[in-house]
Protein backbone atom coordinates (compact mmCIF):
# COMPACT_ATOMS: atom_id res chain seq x y z
CA UNK A 1 0.00 0.00 0.00
CA UNK A 2 1.30 3.48 -1.17
CA UNK A 3 0.89 5.99 1.90
CA UNK A 4 0.23 9.67 0.49
CA UNK A 5 2.53 11.51 2.72
CA UNK A 6 0.96 14.93 2.31
CA UNK A 7 -2.36 12.84 3.59
CA UNK A 8 -0.01 11.07 6.63
CA UNK A 9 1.28 15.00 7.25
CA UNK A 10 -2.24 16.63 7.58
CA UNK A 11 -3.05 13.24 9.53
CA UNK A 12 -0.76 14.26 12.11
CA UNK A 13 -1.31 17.80 12.27
CA UNK A 14 -4.90 16.92 13.21
CA UNK A 15 -4.28 15.15 15.52
CA UNK A 16 -1.66 16.85 17.24
CA UNK A 17 -4.52 19.70 17.25
CA UNK A 18 -7.15 17.58 18.82
CA UNK A 19 -4.58 16.62 21.96
CA UNK A 20 -3.84 20.43 22.32
CA UNK A 21 -7.77 20.99 21.88
CA UNK A 22 -8.34 17.99 24.61
CA UNK A 23 -5.65 19.32 27.23
CA UNK A 24 -6.91 23.15 26.40
CA UNK A 25 -10.28 21.79 28.20
CA UNK A 26 -8.28 21.44 31.59
CA UNK A 27 -7.90 24.79 32.83
CA UNK A 28 -4.20 25.76 33.95
CA UNK A 29 -5.28 27.68 36.77
CA UNK A 30 -6.69 24.51 38.50
CA UNK A 31 -3.15 23.29 38.19
CA UNK A 32 -1.42 26.21 39.67
CA UNK A 33 -4.09 27.01 42.23
CA UNK A 34 -2.87 25.94 46.30
CA UNK A 35 -4.91 26.08 49.29
CA UNK A 36 -3.18 27.99 51.83
CA UNK A 37 -1.14 26.32 54.75
CA UNK A 38 -2.86 26.15 58.02
CA UNK A 39 0.05 28.51 59.41
CA UNK A 40 -1.03 30.83 56.28
CA UNK A 41 -4.85 31.31 57.46
CA UNK A 42 -3.82 31.35 60.95
CA UNK A 43 -1.85 34.74 60.23
CA UNK A 44 -4.96 35.95 57.95
CA UNK A 45 -7.32 34.92 61.49
CA UNK A 46 -4.76 36.48 63.79
CA UNK A 47 -4.36 40.13 65.03
CA UNK A 48 -0.75 40.63 62.45
CA UNK A 49 -2.92 41.87 59.60
CA UNK A 50 -6.71 42.29 60.46
CA UNK A 51 -8.63 42.50 63.86
CA UNK A 52 -6.33 43.31 66.83
CA UNK A 53 -6.96 45.57 70.29
CA UNK A 54 -7.39 48.58 68.41
CA UNK A 55 -9.17 50.05 65.68
CA UNK A 56 -7.70 48.60 62.23
CA UNK A 57 -8.33 49.97 58.85
CA UNK A 58 -8.16 46.82 57.16
CA UNK A 59 -11.00 44.98 58.97
CA UNK A 60 -12.80 48.19 56.71
CA UNK A 61 -12.18 46.80 53.60
CA UNK A 62 -14.39 44.37 54.34
CA UNK A 63 -17.80 46.33 54.56
CA UNK A 64 -18.59 46.66 51.29
CA UNK A 65 -18.13 44.53 48.15
CA UNK A 66 -16.55 45.70 45.28
CA UNK A 67 -15.23 43.86 42.18
CA UNK A 68 -11.89 45.92 41.71
CA UNK A 69 -10.37 48.99 43.78
CA UNK A 70 -12.14 51.81 42.36
CA UNK A 71 -15.59 50.44 43.08
CA UNK A 72 -14.72 50.21 46.80
CA UNK A 73 -17.96 52.11 49.09
CA UNK A 74 -15.48 54.65 50.52
CA UNK A 75 -18.64 55.90 52.48
CA UNK A 76 -18.82 52.18 54.66
CA UNK A 77 -14.59 52.29 54.52
CA UNK A 78 -14.25 55.27 56.10
CA UNK A 79 -17.43 55.40 57.96
CA UNK A 80 -15.43 55.06 61.11
CA UNK A 81 -12.24 57.33 60.25
CA UNK A 82 -9.00 56.53 59.11
CA UNK A 83 -7.43 55.42 61.86
CA UNK A 84 -4.42 57.63 61.12
CA UNK A 85 -3.45 60.89 63.16
CA UNK A 86 -6.04 63.01 61.94
CA UNK A 87 -7.09 66.70 63.83
CA UNK A 88 -10.74 65.62 65.14
CA UNK A 89 -13.25 68.52 63.44
CA UNK A 90 -12.88 71.73 65.25
CA UNK A 91 -16.38 73.18 66.48
CA UNK A 92 -15.93 75.55 63.14
CA UNK A 93 -15.27 72.72 61.04
CA UNK A 94 -18.53 71.29 62.71
CA UNK A 95 -20.47 74.08 62.65
CA UNK A 96 -19.73 74.54 59.08
CA UNK A 97 -20.53 71.03 57.94
CA UNK A 98 -24.51 72.52 59.41
CA UNK A 99 -24.36 75.22 57.89
CA UNK A 100 -23.54 73.99 54.52
CA UNK A 101 -26.32 71.09 54.73
CA UNK A 102 -28.52 73.90 56.72
CA UNK A 103 -29.48 72.29 59.51
CA UNK A 104 -31.86 73.75 62.13
CA UNK A 105 -29.05 72.53 65.02
CA UNK A 106 -26.24 70.26 65.55
CA UNK A 107 -26.56 66.62 65.16
CA UNK A 108 -25.84 65.04 69.15
CA UNK A 109 -23.43 63.10 68.02
CA UNK A 110 -19.90 62.21 66.60
CA UNK A 111 -18.69 63.52 64.04
CA UNK A 112 -15.93 61.75 61.44
CA UNK A 113 -13.27 63.65 59.66
CA UNK A 114 -11.66 62.24 56.97
CA UNK A 115 -9.03 64.66 54.91
CA UNK A 116 -8.43 64.03 51.43
CA UNK A 117 -4.78 63.67 51.91
CA UNK A 118 -5.59 60.55 54.75
CA UNK A 119 -7.96 58.84 52.31
CA UNK A 120 -5.29 59.25 49.49
CA UNK A 121 -2.37 57.08 51.74
CA UNK A 122 -4.88 54.51 52.77
CA UNK A 123 -5.83 53.90 49.29
CA UNK A 124 -2.12 54.08 48.01
CA UNK A 125 -0.98 52.01 50.72
CA UNK A 126 -3.65 49.08 50.64
CA UNK A 127 -5.22 49.32 47.54
CA UNK A 128 -2.16 50.88 45.32
CA UNK A 129 -4.80 53.71 43.68
CA UNK A 130 -5.79 57.43 45.00
CA UNK A 131 -8.99 59.14 45.37
CA UNK A 132 -9.50 60.67 42.36
CA UNK A 133 -8.77 56.87 40.70
CA UNK A 134 -11.88 55.41 42.32
CA UNK A 135 -15.45 55.89 41.12
CA UNK A 136 -16.19 58.17 44.23
CA UNK A 137 -18.72 55.42 45.61
CA UNK A 138 -20.67 56.50 49.12
CA UNK A 139 -18.93 59.84 48.73
CA UNK A 140 -22.17 61.38 48.32
CA UNK A 141 -23.09 60.38 51.35
CA UNK A 142 -20.42 62.47 53.43
CA UNK A 143 -20.20 66.49 53.48
CA UNK A 144 -16.73 67.46 51.72
CA UNK A 145 -15.62 71.13 52.99
CA UNK A 146 -13.28 72.57 49.54
CA UNK A 147 -11.71 75.06 52.47
CA UNK A 148 -10.52 72.35 54.70
CA UNK A 149 -10.25 69.88 51.70
CA UNK A 150 -12.16 66.73 53.61
CA UNK A 151 -15.19 64.67 54.27
CA UNK A 152 -17.10 64.50 57.22
CA UNK A 153 -20.46 62.75 58.48
CA UNK A 154 -22.14 62.40 61.89
CA UNK A 155 -22.96 59.29 63.20
CA UNK A 156 -24.61 57.33 66.29
CA UNK A 157 -23.64 53.82 65.75
CA UNK A 158 -20.34 51.95 64.45
CA UNK A 159 -19.95 49.80 61.53
CA UNK A 160 -16.53 48.80 62.50
CA UNK A 161 -15.64 44.97 62.02
CA UNK A 162 -14.34 44.15 65.24
CA UNK A 163 -13.23 40.42 64.35
CA UNK A 164 -12.53 38.51 60.89
CA UNK A 165 -12.63 35.10 60.57
CA UNK A 166 -11.83 32.93 56.92
CA UNK A 167 -12.46 29.47 57.13
CA UNK A 168 -10.29 28.63 54.08
CA UNK A 169 -7.66 30.49 51.74
CA UNK A 170 -6.05 29.50 48.39
CA UNK A 171 -3.00 31.17 46.49
CA UNK A 172 -2.63 31.26 42.79
CA UNK A 173 0.50 33.13 42.28
CA UNK A 174 0.98 36.01 44.21
CA UNK A 175 -3.40 36.20 44.57
CA UNK A 176 -4.59 35.24 47.87
CA UNK A 177 -8.47 34.46 48.23
CA UNK A 178 -9.71 33.90 51.61
CA UNK A 179 -13.15 32.59 52.06
CA UNK A 180 -15.45 33.71 54.97
CA UNK A 181 -19.20 33.87 56.19
CA UNK A 182 -20.29 37.27 56.47
CA UNK A 183 -21.96 36.88 59.93
CA UNK A 184 -21.82 40.83 60.59
CA UNK A 185 -23.30 41.97 57.51
CA UNK A 186 -25.27 38.40 57.73
CA UNK A 187 -25.61 38.76 53.42
CA UNK A 188 -24.22 35.20 53.22
CA UNK A 189 -20.43 33.43 52.43
CA UNK A 190 -17.78 36.00 50.45
CA UNK A 191 -14.20 35.93 49.30
CA UNK A 192 -11.92 38.42 50.06
CA UNK A 193 -8.98 38.09 47.29
CA UNK A 194 -5.35 40.40 47.95
CA UNK A 195 -2.42 40.70 46.00
CA UNK A 196 0.61 40.21 47.27
CA UNK A 197 3.52 43.28 47.26
CA UNK A 198 6.45 44.01 48.48
CA UNK A 199 6.23 41.73 51.87
CA UNK A 200 2.99 42.72 52.81
CA UNK A 201 -0.98 42.69 50.43
CA UNK A 202 -3.31 44.77 48.29
CA UNK A 203 -6.91 44.60 48.50
CA UNK A 204 -8.72 43.31 44.95
CA UNK A 205 -12.46 42.77 45.42
CA UNK A 206 -14.61 41.37 47.77
CA UNK A 207 -17.53 39.27 46.55
CA UNK A 208 -20.67 37.11 47.40
CA UNK A 209 -19.30 33.77 46.75
CA UNK A 210 -21.74 30.37 46.16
Amino acid sequence: MIINKSKLFFACITVLFVIAAIAGCVSPIDKKVKHLSDKELAYFNGNDFFNGEDFNIRNQFLSSTYSAPEKINLFHLFYCGNGLEENYPTEEEKVAVVNYNEWAAMPDCPCEKNSRAKMDEILTKYMGITLADTEKTGLDKMTYLPEYDAYYHFHGDTNYRPAITFSAGEREGDIIRLFYDDTFMSDGNKVLTLREKDGSYLFVSNQKYK
